[in-house]
């Protein structure tokens, strides 16, 4: 009979982790690092609590870090198995666990300075970059809808889960002495009615469900509230001539903000303004979901036929380094 443990983002938001047990073997969904401070990252570096060498694949809803941070520590202590995820993920991949292992080298290297000064002994990074990219080589890339045999009885489907591009709903049907049951873990799932991507899928009949449930205690505010409240936050700015700074997830919220103020252009006089775009990995990223259109829900497919990209501003200055 099949079995899950959970091994993360049990009783905390991030750190998601959960291991299937088969008769045919063990799948690894989510390898996620827990994020906060310096008690957190000491959870990061421990030993992962299970065998690595029996692990035989892993599946990824998305490529957002508390989901995927802890994939190049999974290799780098041995895991060499396939990394199923969707194709959009494969691709936003390679820029925020590169990003994230950048990160790790940076803390090293200025702890280590403290650490020369005080005569202690040097730390090495939770990754380095060449471990991330090694985490490349792994990974099986699969559109939505497609059934993959993870295992002998293990199929693997993903589900749109509207979050950020190719986000999933995971989808494992287990078969065991004839019997086939059905296992659905939502991962993060996205709101209907938002900018670019299409709403959540419906997955139909489950015979479990791993539900996120960050929000699940509160109702949000229509998406044209919000709208409408930034728009007047930007005419006021105007008349005062002041600046706006909107400090914004890289992956996701930035081109939302983008694809808004493309629609928004003329209602919201932003011709008036210069507009940077300063982060390398929102670049990048945008770039990604300017290539995946058929990620793209009805509305924003129709101005990207009009117009060519949903990002055309004529005024956007991209800073993709700090001279910029």
């Amino acid at each position: 009979m099949a079995e899950i443990e959970f091994l993360g983002a049990t009783s905390e938001v991030t750190g998601s982790c959960y291991l299937l047990h088969t008769r045919s073997g063990k799948v690894l969904i989510e390898c996620g690092m827990v994020q906060g401070g310096e008690s957190e990252d000491r959870r990061n570096a421990e030993r992962f609590p299970f065998d690595i060498e029996a692990v035989d694949a892993v599946v990824l809803s998305h490529a957002h870090i508390d989901h995927s941070g802890r994939l190049p520590l999974l290799v780098k202590r041995g895991f060499d198995g396939p990394i199923y995820t969707h194709d959009a993920t494969a691709e936003l991949l390679e820029v925020m666990l590169i990003d994230s292992a950048y990160i790790h080298e940076k803390d090293a290297a200025y702890e280590n300075r403290r650490r020369e000064r005080a005569g202690r002994k040097p730390v090495e990074p939770l990754y380095t970059r060449d471990d991330a990219r090694a985490v490349m080589e792994s990974l099986s890339p699969m559109p939505y809808r497609r059934a993959v045999d993870v295992l002998p009885g293990v199929v693997l489907q993903l589900y749109d889960a509207g979050h950020i591009l190719g986000s999933a709903i995971v989808v494992v049907d287990v078969t065991e002495k004839g019997a086939t049951r059905r296992l659905v873990f939502s991962g993060d799932l996205g709101h209907k009615g938002a900018p670019i991507l299409r709403d959540p899928e419906t997955v139909g009949a489950a015979d479990l469900v791993m539900m996120e449930s960050t929000y699940g205690d509160r109702s949000h505010r229509s998406w044209s509230d919000t709208w409408r409240e930034l728009g007047e936050i930007l005419s006021r700015a105007r008349a005062e001539r002041g600046n706006v700074l909107i400090p914004a997830f890289a992956v996701g919220r930035t081109q939302e903000l983008l694809y808004v103020f493309r629609r928004h252009f003329e209602e919201w006089g932003l011709g008036d303004w210069r507009i940077f775009l300063d982060s390398p990995m929102a670049i990048r990223t945008t770039k990604i979901y300017r290539d995946n259109v058929e990620l793209y829900d009805r509305q924003a497919r129709a101005v990207r036929r009009e117009d060519g990209s949903l990002f055309n501003l004529d005024n956007l200055k991209l800073s993709e380094s700090t001279e910029q």
